[in-house]
């Protein structure tokens, strides 16, 4: 589990996807500049170390170019791999994601595992929240969330590296500070072959690690997080919060993706569940709850009829569960009708915001209950309504 003191960094991520529309350039730093020698030095750039010309490799023969994205891109998919030269930032969220390119900005990625190659170089910060993430290559910053971090020993921070992770396992390089927060936190110690920090490293674990001049080159400041994490504060709470609107944002956009994915159909018809369908929408909901409760528990007394019990239970769980993604979909696409935008950029943008403000709906104390109840019921209760619709529509054609 990610611990309070790096939640922030998520919720820091989160914000400039939302908010960030601008390209950076630098030319202080360059691809060459991040390669360390087995003794841990930065390389000096040489002249095969330099970037790669357009139209030239380097031994200044025409060779092709990689494609060159000028502008922010967004990339939305089950699998994405990131392989241009983007002159902007990059905006990433998928299930398995390569980054193989370089971008001259930042880079924004959620996913369930991310990999950066060694060829790959963002000239800015990366800004990371995966289940598992792998990284190779270089950037200026990082600041990564995730279950599992693996930081090899080919992956360079031109400035700082923060992480927050279950399990961090520290083989590349920090140009200046590091800032870890993790469970169990793995600095390799091999000769030629360990991490080193050469400025500060501060972080928070369940061991503290011996760790000598050479590796860290500036001060150890060292934190044990199980006292940490005892010691609830206001901050704390705070954090807490910020993860579950993080989790509620992600989980709603993996849900409009699938929805997406496998019906289509309901996406296109979902503005028209919300205005006066949605009274009716949150009966149906409302009375398929109760008999499903009713029906669940009657079935538990009949010894034929508790594996179907569990079975309808679980459909109607699997079904709540949805239902808020269900709603602020609609939402979403009733929004777009109205103000007429095509771009898929947008409509992730809008039902991010629109999520965001059905959350802070539901933390307001006695409110919050009852507009939890009425968008849960009502995404249900629209669930509900197209299945029986497309039923009765493929019933009708078979008729026929």
């Amino acid at each position: 589990m990610l611990k309070n003191k790096v939640k922030l960094l998520v919720l820091l991520t989160c914000i400039i996807m939302l908010i960030s529309t601008l390209s950076f350039a630098t030319n202080d730093i360059v691809p060459g500049d991040n390669a360390r020698t087995t003794e841990g030095e930065v390389q000096t750039p040489t002249e095969e170390t330099a970037p790669v010309t357009e139209g030239e490799n380097n031994q200044g023969t025409s060779q092709p170019t990689p494609e060159i994205y000028n502008g922010d891109l967004y990339l939305f998919d089950n699998n994405v791999v990131m392989d241009k030269y983007v002159d902007g930032n990059v905006f990433i969220f998928g299930r398995n994601v390569e980054i193989t390119g370089r971008v001259n900005g930042s880079l924004f990625v959620f996913g369930d595992k991310v990999t950066f190659s060694e060829n790959s170089y963002i000239v800015q910060s990366i800004y990371a929240c995966a289940n598992e993430l792998n990284l190779n290559g270089a950037a200026n910053d990082l600041y990564a969330a995730g279950n599992i971090i693996n930081m090899n020993y080919n992956s360079f921070m031109i400035r700082d590296l923060r992480v927050g992770a279950n399990t961090f396992n520290f083989k590349g390089g920090a140009g200046r500070d590091a800032f870890v927060e993790a469970d169990n936190f793995n600095f390799e110690t091999t000769s030629g072959s360990s991490a080193i920090v050469y400025g500060n490293l501060n972080y928070s674990s369940n061991k503290e690690l011996e760790l000598s001049k050479e590796l860290v080159q500036g001060e150890i400041h060292y934190s044990n997080l199980q006292n940490f994490v005892d010691s609830k504060s206001v901050v704390s709470i705070i954090l807490d919060k910020v993860m579950d609107l993080l989790e509620t944002i992600l989980f709603t956009v993996v849900v409009f993706l699938l929805i997406a994915w496998l019906a289509p159909k309901f996406i296109e018809d979902s503005k028209n569940y919300i205005g006066k369908p949605a009274l009716m929408s949150f009966g149906i909901g409302l009375l398929a709850f109760i008999v499903a409760i009713f029906v669940s528990f009657a079935l538990l007394f009949s010894y034929i009829g508790i594996s179907l019990a569990f079975a309808i239970f679980a459909v109607f769980m699997l079904m709540l569960s949805i239902s808020f993604a269900i709603t602020t979909t609609c939402i979403t696409f009733k929004a777009k009708e109205k103000f007429n935008f095509s771009k898929k950029y947008l409509t992730i943008v809008t039902l991010v915001v629109v999520t965001l403000i059905l959350w802070v709906l539901e933390q307001i104390p006695y409110v919050g209950t009852i507009v939890t109840i009425i968008v849960s019921l009502v995404g249900f209760g629209t669930l509900l309504s197209y299945v029986f619709k497309r039923t009765k529509k493929e019933k009708t054609v078979e008729a026929k």
